[in-house]
Protein backbone atom coordinates (compact mmCIF):
# COMPACT_ATOMS: atom_id res chain seq x y z
CA UNK A 1 0.00 0.00 0.00
CA UNK A 2 1.44 2.99 -0.69
CA UNK A 3 1.55 6.55 1.10
CA UNK A 4 -1.66 7.69 -0.62
CA UNK A 5 -3.83 5.03 -0.03
CA UNK A 6 -2.34 4.39 3.58
CA UNK A 7 -3.17 8.31 4.01
CA UNK A 8 -6.93 7.30 2.42
CA UNK A 9 -7.13 4.22 4.61
CA UNK A 10 -6.95 6.19 7.78
CA UNK A 11 -8.37 8.82 7.01
CA UNK A 12 -11.42 6.24 6.72
CA UNK A 13 -10.13 5.28 10.31
CA UNK A 14 -11.06 8.45 11.48
CA UNK A 15 -14.47 8.32 10.28
CA UNK A 16 -15.24 4.78 11.34
CA UNK A 17 -13.94 5.43 14.95
CA UNK A 18 -17.04 7.68 15.47
CA UNK A 19 -19.56 5.19 14.22
CA UNK A 20 -17.34 2.18 16.60
CA UNK A 21 -17.91 4.19 19.72
CA UNK A 22 -21.29 4.68 18.87
CA UNK A 23 -21.19 0.96 18.54
CA UNK A 24 -19.81 0.67 21.65
CA UNK A 25 -21.41 2.80 24.05
CA UNK A 26 -24.73 1.93 23.15
CA UNK A 27 -25.23 -0.38 25.92
CA UNK A 28 -28.83 -0.95 26.55
CA UNK A 29 -27.96 -3.81 29.45
CA UNK A 30 -26.55 -1.47 31.38
CA UNK A 31 -29.33 0.32 32.87
CA UNK A 32 -30.93 -3.39 33.89
CA UNK A 33 -27.99 -5.99 34.26
CA UNK A 34 -27.66 -5.03 38.19
CA UNK A 35 -31.51 -5.54 38.51
CA UNK A 36 -31.32 -8.99 36.46
CA UNK A 37 -28.56 -9.92 38.88
CA UNK A 38 -30.09 -8.90 41.97
CA UNK A 39 -32.99 -10.42 41.37
CA UNK A 40 -32.18 -13.82 40.63
CA UNK A 41 -29.21 -13.63 43.19
CA UNK A 42 -30.09 -11.04 45.90
CA UNK A 43 -27.85 -8.39 46.69
CA UNK A 44 -25.04 -10.68 48.32
CA UNK A 45 -24.62 -12.53 44.02
CA UNK A 46 -24.94 -8.98 42.46
CA UNK A 47 -22.16 -7.80 44.37
CA UNK A 48 -20.63 -11.32 43.45
CA UNK A 49 -20.85 -10.77 40.23
CA UNK A 50 -19.59 -7.34 40.12
CA UNK A 51 -16.77 -8.97 42.08
CA UNK A 52 -16.18 -11.48 39.88
CA UNK A 53 -16.41 -9.34 36.65
CA UNK A 54 -13.26 -7.31 37.96
CA UNK A 55 -11.47 -9.78 38.57
CA UNK A 56 -11.86 -11.40 35.62
CA UNK A 57 -10.44 -8.16 33.99
CA UNK A 58 -7.12 -9.21 36.40
CA UNK A 59 -6.77 -12.52 33.88
CA UNK A 60 -7.25 -10.73 30.58
CA UNK A 61 -6.72 -6.69 30.92
CA UNK A 62 -2.78 -6.82 30.49
CA UNK A 63 -2.50 -9.93 27.97
CA UNK A 64 -4.77 -8.02 25.39
CA UNK A 65 -2.93 -4.59 26.25
CA UNK A 66 0.24 -6.92 25.13
CA UNK A 67 -1.65 -8.25 21.92
CA UNK A 68 -2.31 -4.71 21.06
CA UNK A 69 0.97 -3.86 20.60
CA UNK A 70 2.81 -7.36 19.46
CA UNK A 71 -0.34 -8.07 16.83
CA UNK A 72 -2.30 -4.91 16.25
CA UNK A 73 -4.82 -2.31 17.31
CA UNK A 74 -7.55 -3.86 14.72
CA UNK A 75 -7.29 -7.69 15.77
CA UNK A 76 -7.92 -6.89 19.49
CA UNK A 77 -10.96 -4.74 18.25
CA UNK A 78 -12.58 -7.09 16.90
CA UNK A 79 -11.79 -9.87 19.28
CA UNK A 80 -13.69 -7.26 21.98
CA UNK A 81 -16.53 -7.50 19.76
CA UNK A 82 -16.53 -11.67 19.31
CA UNK A 83 -16.53 -11.29 23.04
CA UNK A 84 -19.27 -9.06 23.87
CA UNK A 85 -21.02 -10.62 21.62
CA UNK A 86 -20.86 -14.27 23.21
CA UNK A 87 -21.52 -12.41 26.82
CA UNK A 88 -24.55 -10.70 25.63
CA UNK A 89 -25.77 -14.29 24.46
CA UNK A 90 -25.01 -15.94 27.98
CA UNK A 91 -27.07 -13.20 29.37
CA UNK A 92 -29.95 -13.60 27.40
CA UNK A 93 -30.16 -17.26 28.37
CA UNK A 94 -28.68 -17.75 31.40
CA UNK A 95 -31.52 -16.73 33.53
CA UNK A 96 -31.15 -17.47 37.07
CA UNK A 97 -28.30 -20.58 35.95
CA UNK A 98 -25.18 -18.60 38.27
CA UNK A 99 -22.25 -20.49 36.20
CA UNK A 100 -23.79 -19.20 32.81
CA UNK A 101 -23.93 -15.85 33.78
CA UNK A 102 -20.42 -16.13 35.02
CA UNK A 103 -19.23 -17.08 31.90
CA UNK A 104 -21.25 -14.43 30.34
CA UNK A 105 -19.10 -12.05 33.20
CA UNK A 106 -15.95 -13.79 32.07
CA UNK A 107 -16.66 -12.77 28.08
CA UNK A 108 -17.87 -9.04 29.06
CA UNK A 109 -14.35 -9.10 31.06
CA UNK A 110 -12.65 -10.20 28.20
CA UNK A 111 -14.11 -7.37 25.77
CA UNK A 112 -13.90 -4.83 28.02
CA UNK A 113 -9.99 -5.72 28.34
CA UNK A 114 -9.48 -5.71 24.95
CA UNK A 115 -11.11 -2.40 24.76
CA UNK A 116 -9.02 -0.92 27.27
CA UNK A 117 -5.80 1.18 26.20
CA UNK A 118 -6.70 -0.21 22.71
CA UNK A 119 -9.63 1.94 21.31
CA UNK A 120 -8.04 5.21 22.44
CA UNK A 121 -4.05 4.19 21.53
CA UNK A 122 -6.07 3.09 18.22
CA UNK A 123 -7.10 6.63 17.71
CA UNK A 124 -3.94 8.38 18.67
CA UNK A 125 -1.54 6.62 16.50
CA UNK A 126 -4.12 7.00 13.24
CA UNK A 127 -3.77 10.78 14.13
CA UNK A 128 0.26 10.31 14.36
CA UNK A 129 0.51 8.40 11.41
CA UNK A 130 -0.85 11.24 9.63
CA UNK A 131 1.15 13.95 11.56
CA UNK A 132 -1.68 15.79 13.36
CA UNK A 133 -1.57 14.12 16.78
CA UNK A 134 -2.11 17.39 18.56
CA UNK A 135 -5.58 16.68 17.74
CA UNK A 136 -5.79 13.90 19.83
CA UNK A 137 -7.49 15.84 23.11
CA UNK A 138 -10.12 17.61 21.23
CA UNK A 139 -10.92 14.83 18.65
CA UNK A 140 -10.89 12.38 21.90
CA UNK A 141 -13.06 14.56 23.72
CA UNK A 142 -15.69 14.95 20.90
CA UNK A 143 -15.69 11.18 20.00
CA UNK A 144 -16.49 10.27 23.82
CA UNK A 145 -19.36 12.79 23.79
CA UNK A 146 -20.84 11.70 20.63
CA UNK A 147 -20.74 7.92 22.28
CA UNK A 148 -22.34 8.73 25.33
CA UNK A 149 -25.11 10.64 23.78
CA UNK A 150 -25.58 6.93 21.63
CA UNK A 151 -25.45 5.80 25.94
CA UNK A 152 -28.38 7.30 26.76
CA UNK A 153 -30.41 6.15 23.92
CA UNK A 154 -29.11 2.83 24.77
CA UNK A 155 -30.18 3.24 28.28
CA UNK A 156 -33.78 4.38 27.64
CA UNK A 157 -33.98 1.36 24.99
CA UNK A 158 -32.86 -0.87 27.61
CA UNK A 159 -35.06 0.46 30.61
CA UNK A 160 -38.57 0.36 27.69
CA UNK A 161 -37.48 -2.99 27.00
CA UNK A 162 -36.41 -4.35 30.98
CA UNK A 163 -40.40 -3.23 31.38
CA UNK A 164 -41.12 -6.47 29.43
CA UNK A 165 -38.22 -8.53 30.39
CA UNK A 166 -34.85 -7.47 31.08
CA UNK A 167 -33.33 -10.14 28.59
CA UNK A 168 -34.55 -8.34 25.77
CA UNK A 169 -31.90 -5.73 26.80
CA UNK A 170 -29.37 -8.70 26.32
CA UNK A 171 -30.65 -9.71 23.07
CA UNK A 172 -30.31 -5.45 21.77
CA UNK A 173 -26.98 -5.82 23.07
CA UNK A 174 -25.89 -8.55 21.21
CA UNK A 175 -26.89 -7.67 18.02
CA UNK A 176 -25.15 -3.93 18.25
CA UNK A 177 -21.63 -6.18 19.29
CA UNK A 178 -22.06 -7.70 16.15
CA UNK A 179 -22.50 -4.39 14.43
CA UNK A 180 -19.03 -3.04 16.03
CA UNK A 181 -17.12 -6.56 14.65
CA UNK A 182 -18.57 -5.49 11.07
CA UNK A 183 -17.07 -1.88 11.19
CA UNK A 184 -13.89 -2.99 12.69
CA UNK A 185 -13.61 -5.08 9.54
CA UNK A 186 -13.34 -1.46 7.86
CA UNK A 187 -10.11 -0.60 9.93
CA UNK A 188 -6.49 0.32 8.23
CA UNK A 189 -3.88 -0.94 11.09
CA UNK A 190 -1.71 2.49 11.41
CA UNK A 191 1.83 2.16 10.94
CA UNK A 192 3.64 0.51 14.08
CA UNK A 193 7.58 1.36 15.30
CA UNK A 194 9.48 -0.56 17.32
CA UNK A 195 9.97 -3.70 19.02
CA UNK A 196 7.08 -5.35 21.51
CA UNK A 197 8.42 -7.57 23.68
CA UNK A 198 7.72 -10.65 24.70
CA UNK A 199 4.44 -10.46 27.29
CA UNK A 200 6.69 -10.57 30.87
CA UNK A 201 9.78 -7.77 29.32
CA UNK A 202 7.44 -5.92 27.86
CA UNK A 203 5.41 -5.65 31.29
CA UNK A 204 8.44 -4.66 32.77
CA UNK A 205 9.84 -2.28 30.30
CA UNK A 206 6.11 -0.15 30.97
CA UNK A 207 6.58 -0.07 34.66
CA UNK A 208 9.88 1.60 33.98
CA UNK A 209 8.27 4.90 32.80
CA UNK A 210 6.57 4.75 36.58
CA UNK A 211 10.57 6.19 37.69
CA UNK A 212 9.12 9.47 35.76
CA UNK A 213 6.97 10.93 39.13
CA UNK A 214 4.56 13.07 37.23
CA UNK A 215 3.59 9.29 34.69
CA UNK A 216 3.56 7.36 37.70
CA UNK A 217 1.30 10.19 39.51
CA UNK A 218 -1.19 9.65 36.67
CA UNK A 219 -0.58 6.00 36.68
CA UNK A 220 -1.50 6.19 40.61
CA UNK A 221 -5.14 8.37 39.21
CA UNK A 222 -6.15 5.69 37.13
CA UNK A 223 -6.01 3.03 39.95
CA UNK A 224 -8.40 5.83 42.20
CA UNK A 225 -10.24 6.53 38.76
CA UNK A 226 -11.56 3.01 38.74
CA UNK A 227 -12.92 2.52 42.35
CA UNK A 228 -14.08 6.42 42.37
CA UNK A 229 -16.15 5.78 38.96
CA UNK A 230 -17.84 2.75 39.81
CA UNK A 231 -18.73 3.71 43.57
CA UNK A 232 -22.39 4.70 42.63
CA UNK A 233 -22.51 3.08 39.56
CA UNK A 234 -22.96 -0.54 40.94
CA UNK A 235 -25.80 -0.23 43.35
CA UNK A 236 -27.46 2.61 41.67
CA UNK A 237 -30.08 0.28 40.61
CA UNK A 238 -30.52 -1.18 43.87
CA UNK A 239 -30.88 2.48 45.28
CA UNK A 240 -33.42 3.28 42.53
CA UNK A 241 -35.17 -0.03 43.77
CA UNK A 242 -35.26 1.02 47.30
CA UNK A 243 -36.37 4.18 46.64
CA UNK A 244 -39.10 3.53 44.53
CA UNK A 245 -40.08 1.68 47.55
CA UNK A 246 -40.19 -1.78 45.77
CA UNK A 247 -38.66 -5.37 46.35
CA UNK A 248 -35.72 -6.96 44.77
CA UNK A 249 -38.43 -9.39 43.15
CA UNK A 250 -40.89 -6.62 42.28
CA UNK A 251 -39.15 -4.09 40.15
CA UNK A 252 -41.78 -2.35 38.57
CA UNK A 253 -40.98 0.75 37.02
CA UNK A 254 -37.24 0.38 38.47
CA UNK A 255 -35.87 -1.24 35.18
CA UNK A 256 -37.58 2.36 33.32
CA UNK A 257 -36.10 4.77 35.89
CA UNK A 258 -32.96 3.28 35.75
CA UNK A 259 -32.64 4.07 32.19
CA UNK A 260 -33.84 7.21 32.72
CA UNK A 261 -31.11 7.78 35.05
CA UNK A 262 -28.49 6.61 33.09
CA UNK A 263 -29.85 8.14 30.17
CA UNK A 264 -29.10 11.25 31.51
CA UNK A 265 -26.52 10.82 33.47
CA UNK A 266 -24.71 9.69 30.23
CA UNK A 267 -26.08 13.28 28.67
CA UNK A 268 -23.83 15.04 31.71
CA UNK A 269 -20.90 12.56 30.49
CA UNK A 270 -21.19 13.68 27.02
CA UNK A 271 -21.29 17.85 28.44
CA UNK A 272 -18.04 16.79 30.61
CA UNK A 273 -16.40 14.72 27.80
CA UNK A 274 -16.52 17.65 25.53
CA UNK A 275 -15.40 19.72 28.31
CA UNK A 276 -12.39 18.06 29.54
CA UNK A 277 -9.64 19.49 27.45
CA UNK A 278 -10.71 22.92 28.47
CA UNK A 279 -11.04 21.74 32.15
CA UNK A 280 -7.76 20.44 32.34
CA UNK A 281 -6.25 23.41 30.55
CA UNK A 282 -8.42 26.12 33.31
CA UNK A 283 -7.28 24.01 36.13
CA UNK A 284 -4.60 21.34 35.05
CA UNK A 285 -4.42 17.93 34.20
CA UNK A 286 -3.87 16.94 37.87
CA UNK A 287 -6.44 19.12 39.66
CA UNK A 288 -8.85 19.05 37.10
CA UNK A 289 -8.90 14.99 37.61
CA UNK A 290 -8.45 15.63 41.55
CA UNK A 291 -11.98 17.79 41.50
CA UNK A 292 -13.70 14.97 38.81
CA UNK A 293 -12.92 12.21 41.75
CA UNK A 294 -14.31 14.66 44.73
CA UNK A 295 -17.35 15.11 42.63
CA UNK A 296 -18.20 11.03 42.44
CA UNK A 297 -16.83 10.91 46.38
CA UNK A 298 -19.47 13.51 46.88
CA UNK A 299 -22.43 11.44 44.94
CA UNK A 300 -21.78 7.88 46.53
CA UNK A 301 -22.29 9.90 49.93
CA UNK A 302 -24.93 11.91 49.20
CA UNK A 303 -27.22 8.36 47.97
CA UNK A 304 -25.79 6.80 51.28
CA UNK A 305 -27.15 9.44 53.38
CA UNK A 306 -30.97 9.68 51.38
CA UNK A 307 -32.83 7.55 48.94
CA UNK A 308 -35.09 10.65 48.34
CA UNK A 309 -35.53 10.74 44.32
CA UNK A 310 -34.57 14.31 44.66
CA UNK A 311 -31.39 13.03 45.07
CA UNK A 312 -31.94 11.76 41.85
CA UNK A 313 -30.64 15.06 40.74
CA UNK A 314 -27.24 15.04 41.72
CA UNK A 315 -26.94 12.09 40.70
CA UNK A 316 -27.45 12.59 37.42
CA UNK A 317 -23.59 13.74 36.64
CA UNK A 318 -22.64 11.06 38.02
CA UNK A 319 -20.64 10.01 34.72
CA UNK A 320 -18.57 13.53 34.74
CA UNK A 321 -15.54 11.77 35.67
CA UNK A 322 -15.86 8.42 33.80
CA UNK A 323 -16.39 10.38 30.88
CA UNK A 324 -13.79 13.24 30.92
CA UNK A 325 -10.92 11.58 33.18
CA UNK A 326 -9.57 9.03 30.67
CA UNK A 327 -9.50 11.66 27.71
CA UNK A 328 -7.07 13.21 29.95
CA UNK A 329 -4.86 10.56 30.74
CA UNK A 330 -4.71 9.53 27.35
CA UNK A 331 -3.65 12.34 26.17
CA UNK A 332 -0.79 13.08 28.15
CA UNK A 333 -0.01 9.09 28.36
CA UNK A 334 0.23 8.85 25.17
CA UNK A 335 3.26 11.32 24.17
CA UNK A 336 4.84 10.38 26.74
CA UNK A 337 4.97 6.27 26.33
CA UNK A 338 6.31 4.67 23.31
CA UNK A 339 3.89 3.75 20.62
CA UNK A 340 4.90 0.18 20.63
CA UNK A 341 4.01 0.68 24.79
CA UNK A 342 1.00 2.34 24.98
CA UNK A 343 -1.39 -0.27 24.70
CA UNK A 344 0.12 -2.37 27.53
CA UNK A 345 1.13 0.85 29.72
CA UNK A 346 -2.15 1.68 30.22
CA UNK A 347 -3.98 -2.13 30.48
CA UNK A 348 -1.82 -2.19 33.28
CA UNK A 349 -2.79 0.89 35.09
CA UNK A 350 -6.60 -0.32 34.33
CA UNK A 351 -5.51 -3.82 35.56
CA UNK A 352 -4.51 -2.60 38.86
CA UNK A 353 -7.57 -0.04 39.60
CA UNK A 354 -9.95 -3.03 38.37
CA UNK A 355 -8.24 -5.24 40.86
CA UNK A 356 -8.53 -2.92 43.57
CA UNK A 357 -12.30 -2.38 43.30
CA UNK A 358 -12.92 -6.14 42.19
CA UNK A 359 -11.27 -7.46 45.31
CA UNK A 360 -12.98 -4.10 47.72
CA UNK A 361 -16.22 -5.76 46.12
CA UNK A 362 -15.64 -9.00 47.44
CA UNK A 363 -14.68 -8.37 50.81
CA UNK A 364 -17.85 -5.85 51.03
CA UNK A 365 -20.05 -8.85 49.90
CA UNK A 366 -19.40 -10.81 52.39
CA UNK A 367 -21.38 -9.02 54.91
CA UNK A 368 -23.57 -6.86 52.88
CA UNK A 369 -26.26 -8.60 53.41
CA UNK A 370 -29.20 -6.85 51.45
CA UNK A 371 -28.49 -3.57 52.82
CA UNK A 372 -27.81 -1.07 50.31
CA UNK A 373 -27.10 2.23 52.32
CA UNK A 374 -24.16 0.24 54.31
CA UNK A 375 -22.48 -0.99 51.47
CA UNK A 376 -22.83 2.86 50.10
CA UNK A 377 -21.32 4.54 53.36
CA UNK A 378 -18.36 2.10 53.12
CA UNK A 379 -17.91 2.89 49.55
CA UNK A 380 -18.03 6.57 50.60
CA UNK A 381 -15.05 6.24 52.80
CA UNK A 382 -12.98 4.35 50.31
CA UNK A 383 -13.84 7.31 47.76
CA UNK A 384 -12.91 9.95 49.78
CA UNK A 385 -9.59 8.74 51.08
CA UNK A 386 -8.92 8.53 47.49
CA UNK A 387 -9.61 12.03 46.87
CA UNK A 388 -8.00 13.25 50.13
CA UNK A 389 -4.65 10.93 48.59
CA UNK A 390 -4.94 12.46 44.92
CA UNK A 391 -5.24 15.57 45.93
CA UNK A 392 -2.09 15.98 48.72
CA UNK A 393 -0.11 13.88 46.32
CA UNK A 394 -0.96 16.26 43.14
CA UNK A 395 0.18 19.20 45.22
CA UNK A 396 3.75 17.64 46.01
CA UNK A 397 4.13 16.33 42.37
CA UNK A 398 3.46 20.25 40.97
CA UNK A 399 5.70 21.88 43.34
CA UNK A 400 8.57 19.31 42.10
CA UNK A 401 7.92 19.23 38.52
CA UNK A 402 5.84 21.96 37.78
CA UNK A 403 2.35 21.96 36.07
CA UNK A 404 1.18 19.05 33.13
CA UNK A 405 0.48 20.33 29.43
CA UNK A 406 -2.65 18.59 27.32
CA UNK A 407 0.51 18.99 24.60
CA UNK A 408 3.56 17.97 26.42
CA UNK A 409 4.92 17.01 30.03
CA UNK A 410 6.75 20.01 31.68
Amino acid sequence: MDGTDLGLHLERNLRLIRWHELLVRTNPWIAVFVLFSRSRFDLDGAVQLAGIYYLFVVLFEVPSGWMSDRVGRVPTLRLAALAWAGAFTCFALGDDRFAVIVVGQALLAAGYACLSGTDVTFHYDTLEALGRAREYADRQASVVSMGLLAGAAGALVGGVLGLADVRWAFVVSAVLAVGQLVVTGGFTEPPRRGRVEGIGRQVGVCLRYLGHLPTAWIFGYGIALVVQEHVAFTLLQPWITESLGRSPDELGAAPLVSGLIVAVTAVFGAAAARSSAALGRTLGVRFALVALGALSALIVTTMAASTHLLVLALVAIRSAQGAAAPVLISAVVAPVVEQHHRATFLSLDSLAGRLSYGGLLLVLSTDAGDNVSRVLWQLSAVAWVLVCVTFVSAVWVRRRHGAVSLDHWT
